[in-house]
């Protein structure tokens, strides 16, 4: 990071702390209520103590007499905003300046625009047409000879403003004008409403006069606002999300807080990465919008979608949580719920931000493609070199062993040419790229693994088989093993002649690793100190192909059950071991169940000190994360062969693309997309930056297991009864009726309730659920 951004960084930070200590002493519930009092109501107040501060000033142009900050003082400024249910026309003002900005008139209106920057005039955006859903491309209200007529539906501010920014009709285009609200031709009426704090009033024109700004576009201004008002939402959202967890730690039933309930936990981690989920999606926008990319106005309408339906949603269950006191007056959770409806209205119902998204990313067009990845993680030259490298490399071999090359081969073929594709991988230096060389791996970084893996995605390829053993096994392997083992089984793991599976769960231990009950007895056999292992393991992917597996064992019932756990690599052709493959409803047969007999060991083959297995496992599932993470995709249907699907299928005769409802999935895919997009973003980050990813990992599978059954279900429903026949020798990934078993993916690797619980005990600490298991040695359970 340069200094200069360093030091943008600090100014932001400081303008945050500033906004949250103002708004803190000067926003206070009393004053909030006061303001829902009387129709058209304003804080000039708080208005005049922002302008002092230079609020407007942050983000206008420095050619009007700002300090040009864009973007990112603006979204600063409305994400706290948000948070305080506070009402400031700052948005407008940005959107007026970058429409007088880029109105391509010889001479601009500066007068209008010095005091729209400094604040001596403030401006509502008058978009909106009564009996219109949506913002019109098309308005009624006309431009002619210079004189303005027509009417716009209710607008926030246009009770106090001095100027309006117009969406007009002059002759046969539309353009956006700026009006005079205090001359004669403009008559304005402050409406009733459920949130009457934002100074709204529905505006007529008759002969009013108007400056044309005739370049600026209404598509630009309508992103623009949506993406700053999806910061807003977003802060409100978790406000009341917030609010909602803190009620939910005082509030006792039962001689316990309600948030122990898994009821209350779940629905405030729902609100959670709806939250993060919408914000992924605005974050995207405005990197895209910065960046320069024609995108950005498709992920600011999908930000637009995401942020309203998120604080909605939490808006609405914050209520739920308070029960009576969140339905009453003095109760805090109904600014909240007023302002989710006002700000889902005020730009367009989000039915017609749906029908913008469709339009602006061509999601109904057949030669759709999805968002591009990340063309270049970090800013390391060298990174982005290695990238081109890789990217080159995968073009010349991947398609041999890629896409159509796999389909009709048998199981057997297709692990053949997987290890054919992993010992390619291995010779060329891009098998497990983040392990040491001298064991068989890359030797390079965690990023260049993790780079090589956006561009492997690119291509279909034979990898699931290798995962486990190079992503997670190795890592834990070649830090516990003797060096000798290391020597020898790291290269042939790395290679792809030896799979590993990882044995874990158990038939009463599934998501609670701790109370495994697979024994491990210490013994001599031969004179050879070891361990015999006798016990069951369930749900253990690939283990029939499997060479080696790594176990966790109880080794010390006499303890609290995380403490008597020890791990161990066991050849899973030793005596007693016996592998038995789990027919899934669709006919797979990629887990297994496996049964340990009188196993013995050697005790070599420990990993980590005894009665210290946990910790080691640990270890293993932040690896499992991290590489869970680095995959952008959310896998199952692909979006864009969804959409060609669309366009065959008929419904009643007409394509089905046609249809509005299976429009909206579509769209929603494609949110889901750009949000998981962003959210892989961020963790990346936060390895470029040497720490550990937070709860993205979690947060992602979340919404990839709900993403996949969703369009798994539109792929059938629009092939009607011919969805009900799934070819035997069929394959996933390209056959659509195999989208049936897309409900594993919401269970492999955690099921939603658990990780629900997770993310609303680790990361928005409720309390945990009642756990009569804790400090009990494992012997008495």
């Amino acid at each position: 990071m340069s200094q200069n951004n360093e030091e943008f960084n600090s100014e932001l930070t400081l303008i945050h702390d500033q906004a949250m200590k103002l708004l803190q002493d000067q926003v206070t519930p009393e004053h909030l209520k006061q303001l829902l009092e009387q129709p058209g109501s304003f804080d000039e107040k708080l208005w005049q103590t922002a302008v002092e501060l230079g609020w407007p000033l942050l983000s206008a142009p420095e050619r009007f007499g700002g300090l040009g900050m864009d973007l990112d003082g603006l979204v600063t400024l409305t994400e706290i905003l948000g948070q305080k249910t506070a009402s400031l026309p700052l948005i407008s003002a940005f959107v007026a300046l970058d429409a007088i900005t880029h109105c391509g008139a010889e001479h601009l209106p500066t007068e209008q625009a010095n005091a729209i920057a400094s604040g001596a005039a403030k401006v509502c955006l008058a978009l909106a047409e009564p009996e219109e859903s949506g913002i019109p491309s098309m308005p009624n209200t006309a431009m002619a000879h210079g004189k303005l007529n027509g009417i716009k539906a209710i607008s926030a501010f246009a009770n106090v403003a001095d100027i309006a920014l117009v969406s007009a009709t002059d002759a046969t285009q539309t353009i956006l004008v700026l009006v005079d609200l205090h001359q004669a031709g403009v008559t304005r009426t402050a409406q009733p409403g459920f949130d009457q704090s934002r100074a709204a009033a529905s505006l007529c024109f008759k002969n009013a006069s108007a400056i044309p700004l005739t370049e600026a576009n209404l598509d630009r201004a309508l992103g623009l606002a949506a993406l700053a008002t999806a910061f807003e939402q977003i802060g409100g959202a978790e406000a009341a999300m917030l609010m909602a967890r803190d009620y939910a730690l005082e509030r006792h039933v039962f001689n316990q807080p309600i948030g122990r309930f898994q009821a209350i936990k779940h629905k405030i981690a729902d609100m959670y990465w709806r939250i993060e989920l919408a914000r992924g999606c605005a974050l995207d926008a405005l990197q895209s919008f910065q960046a320069g990319a024609s995108s950005w106005l498709g992920s600011s309408a999908a930000a637009r979608i995401a942020a309203t339906a998120a604080y909605e949603f939490t808006a609405q269950e914050n209520i739920e949580t308070h029960a009576g006191i969140g339905t009453t007056w003095e109760g805090m959770p109904q600014h909240y719920y007023r302002r989710s409806r006002a700000l889902a209205l005020e730009l367009g119902s989000i039915h017609s931000w749906r029908n913008r998204l469709i339009h602006q990313t061509h999601i109904a067009q057949p030669a759709f493609q999805e968002p591009a990845l990340q063309e270049a993680l970090g800013t390391s030259e060298e990174l982005y070199q290695y990238r081109l490298q890789a990217r080159a490399w995968l073009a010349q071999h991947a398609p041999d062993y890629s896409g159509e090359v796999r389909l009709g081969l048998s199981p057997e073929e297709d692990l053949a040419l997987g290890r054919r594709w992993q010992a390619l991988k291995q010779t060329s230096g891009y098998a497990a790229i983040n392990l040491p060389a001298k064991w068989g791996g890359g030797g390079k970084t965690e990023l260049h693994k993790i780079i090589f893996g956006e561009e492997e995605l690119r291509y279909q390829l034979p990898t699931e088989y290798f995962v486990i053993s190079t992503a997670q096994i190795m890592a834990i392997f070649l830090r516990y093993a003797p060096e000798r083992q290391r020597e020898e089984l790291g290269p042939r793991a790395i290679c792809g002649d030896d799979i590993w599976c990882q044995m874990f769960s158990e038939p009463a231990a599934g998501s609670d690793l701790a109370a495994v009950r697979l024994k491990a007895t210490a013994a001599t056999r031969n004179a050879v100190d070891g361990w015999v292992l006798s016990g069951q393991k369930l749900w253990t992917s690939w283990a029939h192909i499997s060479k080696y597996g790594f176990v966790v064992a109880r080794t010390d019932p006499s303890v609290v059950k995380h403490k008597g756990i020890s791990t161990f690599y066991v050849d899973m052709n030793t005596p007693g071991i016996t592998v038995r493959p789990i027919r899934r409803m669709a006919g797979q047969n990629d887990v297994n169940e496996v049964f340990f007999d009188d196993v013995f060991i050697p005790d070599s083959q420990r990993l980590g000190p005894v009665n210290k297995g946990f910790n080691v496992a640990m270890e293993m599932l932040m690896v499992e994360r991290i590489a869970g993470v680095y995959d952008e995709s959310i896998g199952g249907v692909s979006l864009p062969e969804l959409i060609k699907l669309a366009h065959r299928s008929r419904i009643d005769g007409q394509p089905a693309i046609e249809d509005g409802q299976v429009r909206a999935a579509l769209a929603q895919g494609y949110i889901e997309r750009l949000g998981l997009r962003n959210i892989y973003r961020r963790a990346m980050a936060a390895i470029e930056n040497g720490k550990e990813p937070g709860p993205e990992g979690s947060i992602r599978k979340l919404i990839l297991g709900r993403a996949r059954q969703q369009q798994g279900a539109l792929a059938l429903d629009l092939m009607g009864a011919q969805g009900a026949y799934m070819n035997p020798q069929g394959d996933f990934r390209t056959d659509f009726a195999w989208s049936w078993i897309d409900p594993a993916a919401r269970i492999a690797g955690g099921t939603d309730e658990v990780l629900l619980s997770t993310i609303g005990e680790r990361v928005l600490g409720l309390p945990q659920d009642h756990r009569p298991d804790k400090n009990v040695p494992f012997n008495q359970l």
